[in-house]
């Protein structure tokens, strides 16, 4: 009887069921190997013949009825009656054991497999001839698909070994050779390697002195040998194998646990470290599963056995390597890589006292600091890789100690080993700790850390300048920096800026190095420092790659003078791509530094009237040489009429002349994307800091740039996302200094009327033809940013309701505000739909001023970009009452965003390209999956891996990685980053295809008012998208039905599937909804083109497509022919799967029929027969 994985068992969790099914997984797990207590079971004596192997045939005649079992019982039963007997017959009776135990029948199987246990309990030495036959045919059967038989296989071998120990430990060697297939050699199904190794552990801890260690050199050395496609499973075989051994019962080790993982450690101080880390050396990882498996299996207490063991070595191998005794310094380095994984895994619960830990901790440091001043001790190290490691390691083991310990336990050996690693580490190194200790979420950080950093920032500042830009650069974009605001320390201030000391001075110390630098002042020079800013645009912009073609990193050493003083026509260290990210690093790091104001809000005008200039000046050249970017210019951004210039100068224009896979940014003027970000940027730090400076130092300034940006870039750059939120940001701050006197210091009257009349209704009129088409932006960002910015102006009156009504200030632009600060979750966006019906109403009340009139639609229009299907029917239902309300309003919103799909490049907003925003989502995705806390498979029941061990490597790894990289990629990307604040993947063929369903559904109407040009693109769709109808337009062409006009002008066909995904559905999907906006028409017969469309009506109602024939119908039947009309809910039927066969049945079509008119059927057969032959399609 075959197990079918699924069996019945006894219900002991209670219920009313007696019996519950579990999987074979879950009752393979529950099998234990005790070979103890089954011994113990059956000490007495045999009570007839003397003889195990005879009573256990006896109960099995009694329990096995099968004919197999019958058989062998008849084989077997002269050899059987006494011991004496069996053992004459001891060669005949183990043949017969072999010959049905490789039968199929799992109950002779489970009986051959006791008797092979009771045989071995009778022999016992003698049975020794017969062990490696025996144990060949008893393995495979421990992979097999009853459970029982797994059982009884794992404990026939237990038993086995444990009846011929005395003879087996003497050299355990051939019977792992036996058995390693089993542990991972060889693929096996799970928890096969568990049993093996719970049925050897017993022999191993029988193991004693030289026995043991021969035996774990050959287990490693056949590890070794392995295949490595293998070696990971057979590594974890070999780790469950020694935890086996060295575990107890109750969470404790066993007696031997402390020798076998002294043998272990012994093998592994022989191997050579010529990898780059520990982990690259297939022994090391072997001890480290095994420590992390006890260690998971164990407590605090029980553990100590590990610690003592670890301690020792440790000691022994730090003395030999401080006392100059040795030339091998691998044993300590592979010691440090333990002592730290045994610190971090399960987050530091296994240690007792880490008071022993930090004192090891800090002997590590004090070799590594004789090595580096000794040339003597250093010139004894026999590998240079092994230092390196040790390097990584003891910083390893530091931070593992910080982040687990509590502050008294670090009280003094802490800070002492943290001036150590300050004074003596490379400065790369101490600040990558510094990151994975932040990322980590260290709470000590500001308390303890912090200090230090700040005092390399001013001690390192001028030989590094570039690097300590990266590392703050890093701590303050990413969140890592974290600090309550309200609270003043040392180092950080109430406003949760950190605070370096200004009293400090640039001149050279007497050793000839340059001395403490006012860090602030400092950044604000870097900052303003003249740039080329035509070589910046010009760098070609492409995502960056592993190469780092571009970029040429930074060169330790350069003393901040040179840099200083480097001339714009001087090629510098790092290459003109990287100007561009260093200043955005340094308007980064400035936001989160205390820098006077004065200083600060001078060197941001200064900054902000070079980038002003230089985008200016860019723009005005650019526009010069693109025919496509002229005409954007003479209208007023409106890429339609742009369009229709030369197509490569509209394509070159956008950037599409990029390979795509390359293109980092596109759109008009996409090489000034990152300069006007920059200058965003810049504009926002100065709004923010005039916030908490005197309003009378900051009003005229941030005045000037916000005005000079309005006026000169604004115009061309009014989509990019950071320079509209730093209008609002400015404009706001601007309104806050004039109404607000701090200090007794208020602006002055003229100032405040400046501002009063750069805000005012006047200039609002200008700025709004210029920003609302940014509210039918897929970006939400964009959309919130540019109402925020035109909440900030003067606001117009509402229309009266009536004569006697008095006038109230527009809050349509409020309520869109409210509309896009609500989420579109699941659980706001009821929320987020109310306020977009009361936008609604009051759009479709009449009374919104002329200059807001768009802002509903277009807004509107915007909410069709998001990933929510929830919202989009809400939004067609509000719509539709627009349309009703001012039809032409609605119409020129909704078809000039719909006819921009006819040319893609109309859909391009000046930005990050796709492929950009997926490799910025990846690299975020893999940012963040370096700090995520995942949870680790078991392995055969065990689990091997720590999730917290995990991920503190992983950010260790990566935070070490990220700054020891010289070429300036970090800097690079980051600034890309901050150039992109909306990652959103915009699906365009579902927003085409909610607005075609909407105009469908609410836009007839209007749709028949302006009928030209949607024939035109629906012409244009069918022959250049419609592939089945295109033979249609070659067969008529220079006929009547022919199309005389050229439709490339209105449909770009080249630039198909730029952004929209192409597909036979989808353009199936498109056609549908087409024809049933057409079917809605009233009077169809008075549409250009007519006759050509009531041809291509009838070519598609031929077609098989069950919901394409019916709309096609549809619009045939709209023409409402006195020959067809009368029969339109036949028709209807016809292409109706429920009700096809009784209409057809019903329906005659003879001529001497009753069912159709003799004077109709001129008119109505080209249509029924179509349908017809649609149907048989």
């Amino acid at each position: 009887m075959k197990d079918t994985g699924i069996a019945s068992q006894l219900n002991t969790l209670g219920g009313a069921n007696t019996y519950r099914f579990k999987s074979f997984k879950q009752r393979a797990d529950e099998i234990e190997i005790n070979v103890s207590r089954r011994i113990v079971r059956d000490f007495d004596e045999p009570e007839e013949h003397g003889s195990y192997f005879a009573e256990g045939v006896k109960k099995w005649n009694e329990l096995n009825c099968t004919k197999d079992y019958t058989d062998f019982l008849r084989r077997v039963t002269k050899y059987q009656q006494s011991l004496a007997q069996v053992l004459y017959h001891k060669d005949d009776i183990v043949c017969a054991l072999e010959e049905y135990m490789s039968m199929e029948h799992e109950l002779v199987v489970e009986a051959m497999l006791d008797l092979v246990t009771t045989l071995a309990r009778d022999l016992q030495d003698e049975i020794l001839p017969y062990y490696e036959r025996l144990v060949r045919r008893i393995t495979p059967l421990i992979k097999a698909d009853a459970v029982e038989v797994v059982e009884a296989a794992c404990n026939a071998l237990a038993c086995l070994f444990k009846y011929l120990a005395k003879s087996l430990v003497l050299d355990l060697r051939p019977t792992f050779n036996l058995l390693s297939p089993m542990l991972g050699g060889e693929r096996q199904k799970a928890n096969v390697r568990r049993f093996t190794a719970e049925s050897m552990a017993f022999l191993i801890r029988k193991l004693r002195g030289n026995a043991l260690q021969q035996f774990v050199e050959h287990v490693v050395h056949t590890m070794l040998e392995c295949a490595p496609t293998r070696l990971p499973d057979f590594q974890n075989g070999l780790a469950l194998l020694f935890f086996e051994c060295m575990r107890n019962v109750e969470t404790q080790l066993h007696s031997r646990a402390s020798a076998i993982y002294t043998a272990l450690l012994r093998e592994l101080y022989k191997e050579e470290l010529d990898g780059e880390r520990l982990e690259d050396n297939a022994v090391y990882v072997l001890a480290a599963s095994v420590t992390k498996l006890c260690l998971h299996y164990t407590r605090r207490e029980s553990a100590q056995q590990l610690w003592e063991v670890l301690f020792v070595d440790y000691d022994v191998q730090a003395r030999a390597v401080a006392d100059k005794t040795t030339q091998r310094i691998q044993p300590l380095v592979i010691l440090l890589g333990l002592l730290a994984l045994a610190t971090i895994v399960r987050k530091g619960s296994r240690v007792s006292e880490y008071k022993p830990l930090f004192q090891r901790c800090q002997t590590a440091f004090t070799i590594a600091k004789m090595l580096a001043n000794d040339v003597e001790a250093s010139q004894m190290i026999d590998n240079d890789k092994a230092v390196a490691i040790m390097a990584h390691e003891r910083i390893k083991w530091l931070v593992g100690l910080l982040m687990q310990c509590n502050v008294q336990d670090m009280a003094s050996t802490g800070k002492l080993m943290l001036d150590m690693v300050v004074s003596n580490e490379p400065m790369s190194t101490v600040l990558s700790m510094a990151l994975t200790l932040a990322r980590l979420g260290w709470a000590q950080w500001n308390q303890i850390l912090l200090p230090y950093l700040i005092r390399i920032t001013v001690d390192h500042w001028a030989e590094n300048r570039d690097v300590l830009l990266l590392f703050w650069t890093e701590l303050f974009q990413n969140g890592l920096f974290k600090v309550q605001t309200g609270s003043i320390t040392l180092t950080v201030t109430s406003r949760g800026q950190v605070l370096f000391p200004t009293k400090t001075s640039e001149k050279s110390t007497g050793n000839g190095k340059a001395g403490p630098i006012n860090i602030p002042q400092a950044l604000v020079d870097w900052l303003i420092a003249p740039v080329d800013w035509k070589a910046v645009a010009d760098q070609q912009q492409t995502i960056p790659t592993t190469e780092h073609d571009e970029f040429g990193g930074f060169e330790d050493g350069a003393s901040d003078v040179d840099q200083d003083d480097r001339s714009t026509s001087e090629a510098p260290s790092h290459g003109v791509a990287s100007e561009l990210a260093i200043k955005s690093a340094l308007l980064c790091v400035l936001s989160h530094v205390s820098v006077d104001p004065s200083v600060l809000l001078d060197g941001l005008h200064t900054l902000i009237g070079q980038l002003v200039a230089a985008v200016t000046q860019l723009t005005a050249q650019m526009a010069e040489n693109s025919e496509y970017l002229q005409n954007v210019a003479s209208n007023s951004g409106e890429q339609g009429d742009a369009m229709q210039g030369d197509d490569d100068s509209a394509s070159m224009a956008l950037g599409l002349f990029t390979p795509k896979d390359g293109r980092l940014y596109w759109g008009a003027y996409h090489q000034l994307f990152p300069l006007v970000s920059l200058l965003g940027s810049a504009l926002k730090l100065e709004a923010s800091a005039a916030f908490h400076a005197p309003p009378r130092l900051v009003a005229e300034k941030l005045m000037d740039s916000w005005c000079l940006i309005l006026d000169h870039v604004l115009p061309a750059h009014s989509t990019n996302p950071l320079l509209v939120e730093s209008m609002f940001k400015a404009a706001d701050a601007l309104k806050f200094v004039t109404t607000t006197s701090r200090g007794g210091e208020a602006t002055s009257a003229a100032i405040k009327q400046k501002v009063a009349a750069a805000l005012s209704l006047q200039q609002l009129e200008h700025l709004v033809p210029m920003l609302e088409h940014n509210l039918t932006s897929t970006q939400p960002s964009l959309r919130l940013w540019t109402l925020q910015l035109l909440s900030l102006f003067e606001q117009p009156l509402m229309k009266p309701a009536d004569k006697s009504a008095t006038q109230e200030p527009c809050t349509i632009v409020e309520m869109g505000i409210a509309l896009e600060s609500t989420a579109g979750g699941m659980e706001t966006y009821k929320d987020r739909m109310n306020h977009l019906r009361r936008m609604a109403v009051i759009a479709s009340s009449g009374r919104v001023p002329e200059i807001f009139h768009n802002v509903f639609p277009y807004l509107a229009l915007g909410q069709y970009s998001l990933n929510f299907s929830y919202i989009w029917p809400d939004v067609t239902k509000q719509l539709g009452l627009l349309a009703a309300a001012n039809q032409q309003l609605f119409w020129n919103a909704v078809w000039g965003l719909l006819q921009r799909f006819n040319d893609e490049r109309l859909l391009i907003e000046t930005g990050p390209t796709p492929e950009a925003k997926k490799w910025l989502n990846s690299c975020a995705e893999a940012r963040a999956a370096e700090s995520e806390l995942t949870a680790s498979p078991k392995i055969d029941g065990h689990a091997i891996e720590c999730p917290n061990l995990a991920r503190f490597n992983r950010v260790f790894s990566a935070e070490l990685l990220r700054l020891a990289n010289v070429d300036g990629s970090g800097l690079q990307n980051l600034a890309i980053a901050t150039n992109c604040p909306d990652l959103n993947r915009v699906d365009y063929a579902n927003v085409q295809k909610q607005l075609m369903t909407m105009l469908a559904e609410i836009g007839a109407a209007a749709a028949e008012a302006h009928s030209k040009p949607v024939v035109q693109a629906f012409l244009a769709f069918i022959r250049y998208d419609f592939g089945w109808t295109s033979s249609f337009f070659t067969k008529h062409e220079g006929t009547e039905l022919g199309l005389d006009v050229d439709l490339t002008g209105v449909y770009a066909v080249e630039h198909r599937g730029l952004l929209t995904e192409r597909g036979r559905r989808i353009d199936e999907t498109r056609c549908i909804l087409w024809l049933k906006l057409i079917s809605k028409f009233r009077n169809p017969q008075q549409l250009p083109r007519a006759p050509t469309l009531y041809s291509l009506f009838l070519r598609m109602i031929t077609r098989g497509d069950n919901e394409m024939q019916r709309h096609a119908l549809g619009c045939l039947l709209a023409w409402r022919q006195s020959g067809v009309h009368p029969y339109a809910e036949n028709l209807r039927n016809l292409v109706d799967e429920k009700r096809f066969r009784d209409e057809i049945k019903t329906f005659d079509l003879a001529v001497n029929g009753q069912s159709i008119n003799i004077v109709h059927r001129e008119q109505l057969m080209p249509i029924l027969l179509r349908v017809l032959h649609g149907q048989m399609m």
